[in-house]
């Protein structure tokens, strides 16, 4: 799922962005937390891995049939997430 925003600064600058899935993002591809699709347990869940809004987060690889997912947070640590947590963190990507 891919989700385009336009988003205004003090200077009506439009910055042209897309909101996407974690899960979605190609192996390589980063951008920066968004938000969560999910209840508390999952952003407790999220935050005890280092995964927060505005946090920078790198897709480092993707199992073909259906695996886990690793990511890289802020360039340093990485982390291995299930799918359907991925599927459920919005990333924005672009300027």
């Amino acid at each position: 799922m891919r989700m385009n925003i336009n988003i205004l600064s003090g200077d009506d600058v439009i910055v042209k962005a897309q909101i996407v899935t974690l899960a979605s993002l190609k192996a390589g591809e980063s951008g920066t937390v968004y938000d969560f699709r999910g209840g508390e347990r999952l952003r407790k869940k999220l935050d005890s891995l280092g995964i927060r809004k505005g946090k920078n987060i790198k897709k480092v690889s993707d199992m073909v049939l259906r695996g886990p997912i690793t990511i890289q947070i802020n360039n340093s640590s990485r982390v291995a997430i299930g799918r359907g947590m991925a599927e459920k963190i919005m990333v924005k990507v672009g300027n």
